[in-house]
């Protein structure tokens, strides 16, 4: 407890105000967004809104879309595969379903095309006009998965001039990255952009693998390397045409790639604590059981590996008498591991057309992505050679948008039609090595779910603002939905024939299988009052119905169900002020979620499933920025959440109360930025910036050693510019306290005595060289 205050108070003294995030004299920057599907100043969008203009993405150095949590408050990081998959958590809305079809409550677009995957959340920034984060049900006017938020990135586009950059960046672990930019004018009515981004980094953790397990036992062949490593190529092309005066064609093409190490995942010793009927209630960390059992039931050690023996072989290791290395030394000990195991693949073809008639705006969004996943993770984290999780997904996806929109003197509106398609191929299961101990290996098997989802999504939407007087509007929106899945899932048994591959033909039998359909009928919609007395404030209160569609189960081992549809009711209050006579800016938002079969993910007996829930959540964020003087910028974040999911089921007699996971009560984050003129013929500017959140869950369980303890990370950078704004050279130290503090979770306490925990980057340091034109 005292060091949550002692972070808290580091943070204030560090800033004055300020959120919108901040930039060089830009923390007060007008940034233009396209929330409501048309373009306005975030300061007149009655949302709460975090915004991020290209200035401000490149001061902080976010390199991946998720590091804007850390300044986003209300924002929260959720994941697994060590982080490799992270996915946004808005007001803890979040639903942590690993496997491929699972879509996320969190909408992530990127240039007005939806990302359906949970791991396409996941990707490089480059060559980026803004982000913005959208908090509270966004179903509208942004579809069907935007319970909790949205989040809405849109690329830099081609330009009448020729302008570009080259950045190349060189850093700590061997960290290599380039990207850069191109664009102009084609002809007179054409212009062209190419952007791309690669990045190369050796690996964080150095493995100690030696061959074998503490009971002598050879893990898997040609494993052991090192891990966390990247291997990123990514490229985006675009043209755009005037077709007459009044007509615009934009083409988008994009490819990325990424090649890393296993999950980057290190080992923790924990205990399962079970009721007389042998059912999950509680996991401890095994250096706090002094009884030293494999697991705990009824209050007494029982066998937890088949060995004879209901004890673990050294105190605080797991089943086997593995004990991890520490966390500080960067070390890992773990037989399947390889630099190259996991890859992501995704592809992109768009076709935006606008055509302004007399009255109103048609636009055409024409959108068609393809993801590819093949992933693998050592499930138990140690050189013992047991149970692999294996995984591979191929996710097409097409989407169709036509919107027409317009304004009048006191109507401003917008409609419209979508569609989106979704073809979902995965299988994910439990390889084992030939060297492996467990029962599939003796008998030479793995056991794999093999699920394929169709859906198709069809719907109308509109949303009407109409100014009742000069300083009161009222809004209005609706959405209909009409989803349709067909589902098809089989878990079988597969002859193993390779260690780092899972298998897909020819089973050897089967145990369960489901073919279904669900066919849905949905609606949100939102109702709001806005009141601006003046040019300097906005204030808001609305009433918003979000709804994500039901989907199917496909857990490991079997359990293939559907579940249904969560609503969420959203009231929120807000305000925008801008104070000090244009020197500060305050945002800030209360609001009370009122849930409705929330799909919570969670895990029963070693096996996993998302069930629906009732919950209420309550909260508060407040952002407030300012440049007290021409060369400081200073900016604070705050957010409060009280989230509750009620009875949820932790085994078949236990009901509990929980929070929902990766969900901190207490978020803050701020910045202070100064720039000295004339130093070096150029401007000098020094920056430290800083995020702490408080204690979190990483499972809707709430187990005792799945709670994460709070974590604050500050990072520091200076910055020369030239007085041509041309040249800019940038020395920084991210997390330069070097903290290592847990983020993403999995427990597999039930199977090895271990859970698997990913920690905060390490400290890193280097330079940054960028060149504009």
């Amino acid at each position: 407890m005292k060091r949550r205050y002692l972070h808290l108070g580091t943070i204030l003294l560090m800033t004055l105000a300020g959120s919108n995030v901040w930039a060089a004299s830009a923390v007060m920057e007008e940034v233009v967004v396209t929330a409501q599907k048309r373009e306005q100043l975030a300061t007149d969008v009655g949302i709460a809104v975090t915004t991020f203009s290209a200035s401000q993405l490149e001061s902080f150095g976010f390199e991946s879309s998720t590091d804007i949590i850390a300044y986003s408050p209300g924002v929260s990081l959720a994941g697994d595969i060590g982080g490799q998959r992270a996915i946004f958590n808005i007001r803890g809305v979040v639903q942590n379903d690993y496997a491929d079809h699972a879509e996320a409550p969190v909408a992530v677009y990127v240039d007005g095309g939806y990302l359906a995957s949970t791991q396409a959340q996941t990707f490089a920034l480059y060559d980026i006009e803004r982000i913005e984060v959208l908090k509270g049900p966004q179903g509208t006017l942004f579809g069907r998965n935007a319970t909790g938020g949205l989040i809405n990135t849109v690329t830099a586009k081609p330009t009448d001039t020729l302008e570009g950059y080259l950045e190349v960046t060189g850093a700590r672990f061997d960290q290599f990255r380039l990207e850069g930019a191109v664009g102009g004018p084609l002809s007179d009515s054409a212009r062209g952009r190419l952007s791309f981004m690669t990045n190369q980094q050796s690996e964080v953790y150095d493995n100690i693998y030696d061959g074998t397990d503490a009971q002598g036992t050879e893990g898997t062949p040609g494993g052991g390397e090192d891990t966390w490593n990247d291997d990123t190529v990514a490229l985006r092309g675009q043209l755009e045409f005037d077709l007459g005066e009044r007509g615009q064609l934009l083409l988008i093409g994009n490819y990325a790639d990424t090649t890393k190490s296993e999950g980057p995942y290190q080992g923790r010793a924990t205990t399962e604590v079970r009721n007389e009927n042998g059912e999950a209630i509680d996991v401890i960390r095994a250096a706090n059981d002094p009884l030293n059992c494999d697991i705990i039931q009824a209050g007494a050690c029982i066998d937890g590996d088949g060995d004879g023996s209901a004890t673990r072989p050294v105190p605080g290791g797991d089943f086997w008498g593995n004990v991890f290395p520490d966390v500080e030394n960067r070390t890992v000990n773990k037989d399947f591991a390889f630099d190259d195991q996991n890859e992501i693949e995704s592809i992109g073809l768009m076709l935006d057309y606008s055509y302004r008639f007399d009255g109103f705006d048609f636009t055409s969004i024409t959108d068609f992505k393809n993801f590819e996943r093949t992933v693998g993770l050592d499930s138990d984290q140690t050189p013992r050679a047991a149970l692999i999780f294996q995984s591979y997904g191929d996710i097409d996806q097409i989407s169709q948008e036509f919107r027409i929109s317009g304004a009048s003197e006191r109507l401003t509106w917008v409609a419209g039609l979508y569609y989106l398609g979704i073809r979902t191929d995965f299988i994910q299961g439990l390889a084992e090595s030939a060297a492996g101990v467990d029962d599939f290996a003796l008998l030479g098997q793995e056991a794999n779910t093999i699920v394929e989802l169709d859906t198709d999504s069809y719907s109308a939407f509109g949303q009407a603002d109409y100014r009742l007087t000069d300083t009161l509007t009222l809004v209005g929106g609706l959405r209909l939905i009409q989803e349709d899945k067909d589902f098809d899932g089989v878990v079988s048994f597969f002859e193993n024939n390779d260690d780092r591959r899972i298998e897909s033909s020819n089973p050897l039998f089967s145990i369960e299988s489901l073919e279904t359909d669900n066919d849905e009928f949905l609606w949100s919609g939102k109702v709001q009052l806005e009141f601006t007395p003046d040019d300097e404030s906005l204030y808001y209160a609305g009433v918003n119905r979000g709804v994500k569609a039901g989907s199917f189960n496909a857990p490991l081992f079997g359990g293939l169900s559907p579940y249904d549809e969560e609503i969420l009711w959203s009231y929120e209050i807000g305000t925008k002020l801008t104070l000090m006579n244009g020197l500060a800016q305050l945002n800030a938002s209360a609001y009370f979620y009122d849930y409705n079969d929330y799909q919570s993910f969670s895990f029963r007996n070693n096996t996993s499933a998302v069930t629906n829930e009732d919950a209420t959540y309550k909260g508060v964020e407040v952002e407030l920025f300012a440049n007290p003087t021409p060369a400081l910028d200073v900016s604070l974040g705050v957010s409060f959440i009280d989230a509750e999911v009620e009875d949820l089921q932790i085994n078949t007699t236990t009901f509990r109360d929980t929070e929902p996971p990766f969900t901190p009560e207490w978020q803050v984050s701020g910045l202070v930025r100064y720039t000295w003129e004339n130093v070096f013929e150029g401007n000098l500017t020094a920056q430290l910036n800083g995020s702490w959140k408080s204690e979190f869950f990483f499972s809707a369980n709430n187990f005792t050693a799945h709670e994460f303890d709070d974590a604050f990370i500050t990072d520091a950078r200076v910055s020369w510019t030239d007085r041509q704004e041309l040249w800019t050279l940038t020395a920084f130290v991210d997390n330069f306290t070097d903290e290592r503090d847990s983020v993403i979770g999995f427990d597999v306490s039930g199977f090895y005595g271990t859970s698997q925990e990913s920690v905060t980057r390490p400290r890193s340091y280097g330079v940054i060289l960028r060149r504009d034109f």
